[in-house]
C-alpha cells in the first residue's frame, strides 16, 4: 500500500485498522514498521500518531511508546452517556432543518444502504464484500449530524464517531432488522420535521442500544484500565 504522505491520510488508515481489529488492542505501534507497510516515510507516521492519540485510539506509554488503546467497559459507558446527550439533539436539529427545506437525500440514501447491509443477515445469506452493518449504521448517524448543520456539534461528534464504530464492530449480533426499523422511524420523523418525536426516538434508540450492548461488551472488555495505567494518565 502506498499513500500520499500526509499525516491525516495515514491516521485515517491506521484508525480503520484499529477499528477493524487488524491492529489489536494493546499492540505496540512501531513507526518504522508502519512506514514500511504503508510505503511512506517515518515523519508523517510520527505526525499521524498524535492525531490518533487525541481521538483516544492510541496512548503513549513509558518504555513502550505508542500502543493501541484497550477499550474498557468504562469507555463504553462514557460513550453511551455522550451519545445519549448529543444524538437526540442532532436528530431534533436535523428535523428542524428538514422542515425548513434542507436536502434529506443523503440521509435517505444512507438509510437504504443500511437496510441493504442488514438484509443478508435477515435472510441468513452470506454477507457480500460491502461495508459491514456496523459501518453503514454509523454512516447513517453521521448523515443525521451533517443534516443538523451545527458546526460545534459536528466537531464534538467527529471525535466520538470513530469510537462508536469501534464499539459497534465488537457486537455484530446487534445488527438486526429491528435496529434498522428504529433507524427508519427516526429518519421518518426527521423527514416529517417532527423535532420532538425525532429527539425522543433517538434517545430511546441509544438507551436500547446501551441495554443490549453492555452485557455483550462485559464478556469482551475489562471493567477499567489497570490501576498503574490510570495513575500514569492522571499524571500526564
Amino acid at each position: 500500500m502506498s499513500l500520499e504522505q500526509t499525516p491525516a491520510r495515514i491516521a485515517n488508515v491506521l484508525r480503520e485498522q484499529i477499528i477493524t481489529g487488524e491492529l489489536t488492542m494493546g499492540s505496540k505501534l512501531n513507526e518504522r514498521e508502519i512506514a514500511e507497510r504503508l510505503q511512506v516515510s517515518r515523519i508523517p507516521v510520527r505526525e499521524a500518531l498524535p492525531i490518533l492519540e487525541s481521538e483516544g485510539f492510541i496512548s503513549t506509554q513509558p518504555r513502550r511508546g505508542a500502543v493501541v488503546h484497550a477499550l474498557t467497559l468504562t469507555d463504553a459507558v462514557e460513550l453511551f452517556d455522550l451519545r445519549r446527550q448529543l444524538e437526540p439533539m442532532a436528530s431534533a436539529f436535523a428535523a428542524r432543518r428538514a422542515a425548513a427545506g434542507a436536502d434529506v437525500g443523503p440521509m435517505l440514501a444512507a438509510l437504504r444502504t443500511a437496510r441493504g447491509a442488514i438484509a443478508p443477515l435477515t435472510a441468513l445469506d452470506a454477507l457480500d464484500d460491502g461495508a459491514p452493518p456496523s459501518t453503514v449504521n454509523s454512516d447513517l448517524h453521521e448523515e443525521i449530524i451533517t443534516l443538523a448543520d451545527h458546526a460545534l456539534l459536528q466537531r464534538v461528534t467527529k471525535l466520538m464517531s470513530g469510537r462508536v464504530r469501534w464499539l459497534f464492530r465488537l457486537t455484530p449480533q446487534r445488527d438486526t432488522t429491528a435496529m434498522w426499523v428504529e433507524h427508519r422511524e427516526i429518519v421518518d420523523a426527521i423527514v416529517a420535521g417532527q423535532a420532538d418525536v425525532a429527539e425522543l426516538l433517538t434517545a430511546a434508540h441509544v438507551e436500547r442500544g446501551r441495554f443490549e450492548s453492555m452485557p455483550l461488551l462485559a464478556e469482551l472488555l475489562p471493567a477499567a484500565a489497570p490501576a498503574a495505567l490510570r495513575r500514569r494518565r492522571k499524571a500526564s
